[in-house]
């Protein structure tokens, strides 16, 4: 039993043990292009504990294929990116000190003095990683065909990339009250979980082009630096760095003009013919007038059902109801006139002779009354369209000022 204990011993010492050794610790070598994690490597550790750790966000915008009015969030299709740099593996790359696992080898292919190489991804586990928080997110998908599409790139001076295909879900404070002439500023924004500014700050890598979404969508899009007052938020008593991007939505109109708005006004202008017909006429203008009430009534149902909520009346809530308001004053006239008929009828039947008279006298003067309102009510709808339109297309004015204004002092 004691020889058999000797041998193996022997043979573990001359032979296992060196071999094992050779497994596990590599030497870095000046000139040998690899990844060298040092023995004395701390994942859990800033790559720079006495200064500021520098993180560089990229979004490379794919896509928006959807915005949700009803959850108020933006969905998008992106390579999201997360870059820094660690010191700590170049430092050993020049330094002939072990390392606790194999050397990771790669293969420059802009040259032995620089350029982004990909490694294995294993590696990554036992690499610094910032942890990253996307603020206000709902959800965060990485796409997968045979495996999930992420990957990891490393440089010479130290600086790695972490990249992933993903699909990116977050809310967006919207503000419903102008709709659908509504503008909707929403802000993409990156920063640090754990550490304050002082240990971590983000940097932005780009702003995403517009001309990158060709989905079909509700709205137009802009991109724009992220203000200085969205760089940095409050938590817990410390301030935090942040980076990212603001995205502009505008409404496009041509839907709902074409839709709601044509409609209903063409409604309301064919209402006014009712003013020509003869008040003795009731079933041929009443049911004109009680008809396009009660599709002006449906259209006001479908905008309800179909638009986002908001806190009162929207932009196009309160033009459908200025549209039935008119209709139902068209209504409302006529239903005064044929009252008054009630009434001249009511007194004709005391005398026939007088009572010719008088329907002769109340028929010119329905006349009088009709050709009034038909005067009065096209001069009313137009006065409420300048001033509607007037409206919004300030409010559309003032907004857009707003958003460049605060473009122009991020610059200064």
């Amino acid at each position: 039993m004691v020889k058999v204990l000797l041998l193996y011993t022997t043979v573990y010492c001359t032979l296992i043990q060196p071999l094992w050794s050779s497994l596990t610790v590599s030497t870095c070598k000046e000139g040998v292009r690899g990844l060298c994690i040092p023995k004395d490597y701390q994942k859990y550790d800033l790559p720079s504990p006495y200064q500021t750790t520098f993180v560089t966000i990229g979004v490379n915008l794919k896509d928006i294929p959807k915005i949700s009015d009803l959850d108020f969030s933006i969905t998008i299709d992106t390579y999201f990116n997360v870059r820094w740099t660690d010191e700590r593996l170049l430092t050993q790359i020049n330094e002939s000190q072990p390392i606790v696992r194999t050397m990771y080898e790669y293969e420059d292919e802009e040259g032995a003095d620089g350029g982004l190489t990909a490694v294995n991804l294993n590696v990554l586990p036992h690499l610094w990683i910032p942890d990253i928080e996307i603020l206000d997110l709902m959800s965060f998908e990485t796409h997968k065909v045979l495996s999930r599409l992420e990957g990891v790139w490393i440089d010479r001076s130290g600086g790695i990339l972490y990249g992933m295909a993903s699909k990116i879900t977050f809310i967006c404070q919207m503000n419903f009250n102008a709709f659908p002439v509504d503008i909707q500023v929403c802000h993409f924004r990156v920063g640090s979980f754990n550490y304050p500014t002082q240990k971590i700050t983000f940097l932005n890598e780009g702003i995403p082009e517009a001309d990158d979404i060709k989905s079909v969508l509700d709205y137009g899009v802009d991109f724009n630096p992220l203000p200085r007052s969205k760089s940095s938020y409050m938590a817990l008593g410390m301030n935090y760095s942040a980076t990212g991007f603001e995205v502009v939505l505008t409404r496009k109109m041509s839907f709902y003009i074409i839709t709601y708005y044509l409609p209903s006004g063409l409604f309301v202008v064919v209402s006014w013919i009712s003013f020509l017909v003869n008040p003795e006429v009731v079933p041929g203008r009443m049911t004109m007038l009680v008809t396009l009430f009660l599709v002006l009534i449906n259209i006001h149902n479908t905008i309800q059902t179909n638009s986002p909520k908001a806190e009162g009346f929207t932009a196009i809530k309160t033009w459908i109801i200025a549209c039935i308001a008119f209709v139902f004053g068209a209504l409302l006239e006529y239903s005064v006139i044929l009252l008054l008929l009630k009434l001249e009828k009511i007194r004709s039947s005391y005398g026939s002779l007088k009572g010719k008279g008088s329907k002769i006298k109340s028929n010119q003067r329905f006349t009088k009354l009709d050709i009034s309102f038909f005067i009065l009510f096209p001069i009313l709808f137009f006065i409420f369209n300048m001033c509607y339109w007037s409206s919004v297309l300030y409010w559309r004015w003032k907004i857009n000022t707003n958003i460049q204004n605060l473009e122009f002092l991020d610059m200064v």
